[in-house]
């Protein structure tokens, strides 16, 4: 009989390990994702870090394509996770009319995600160069872009090690 209660609380407790497995093996819950175009304080966006789908216009010296915005550090130009639960995933924006440089309206590369997508940049801030990097954290290739200080400044191809394979900016 001692046999036999001791098997039926082992196999008992195999049955509470076994659900408790089951429990932690589950799928995870979906996290929500949303986008972001714009990471720029400035009133109207006028002096941004623009970051752009295509390269830069022979004649015009202009990107006429989406762009992403920006008067701040981007580590990972994938995203970030505020919570650990929402995604917020950055993308080019097409049609934004409030900047000063006009290559911004294009709707070319309109969301997609600007993580190893940019061809061209211009840096209508003032004070500050940006630095774009070939990988997240700002690390490998780079190539630094003088300030431009809100006027309708041109856009500078990315050079080759660099041309879609943009991985964060820091401003310097």
């Amino acid at each position: 009989m001692f046999t036999l209660k001791r098997r039926h609380r082992e196999s008992a407790a195999i049955g509470a390990l076994a659900l408790l497995g089951s429990l932690f093996m589950a799928q995870p819950a979906q996290a929500a994702t949303s986008y972001e175009d714009d990471a720029c304080s400035s009133t109207s966006n006028k002096y941004c870090f623009e970051i752009y789908y295509n390269s830069r216009g022979e004649t015009t010296g202009y990107s006429y394509s989406s762009c992403f915005i920006a008067n701040q550090s981007i580590p990972d130009h994938y995203g970030y996770s505020p919570n650990g639960v929402t995604l917020v995933r950055y993308i080019y924006r097409g049609g934004v009319d409030k900047l000063p440089n006009p290559g911004c309206t294009g709707a070319e590369g309109s969301g997609q995600a600007i993580k190893n997508n940019a061809a061209s940049v211009a840096n209508n801030e003032c004070s500050v160069s940006n630095r774009v990097y070939y990988n997240s954290g700002y690390q490998g290739t780079s190539q630094t872009f003088s300030p431009g200080c809100g006027s309708y400044w041109p856009a500078t191809n990315l050079k080759a090690e660099l041309k879609n394979e943009n991985a964060s900016h820091k401003r310097i």
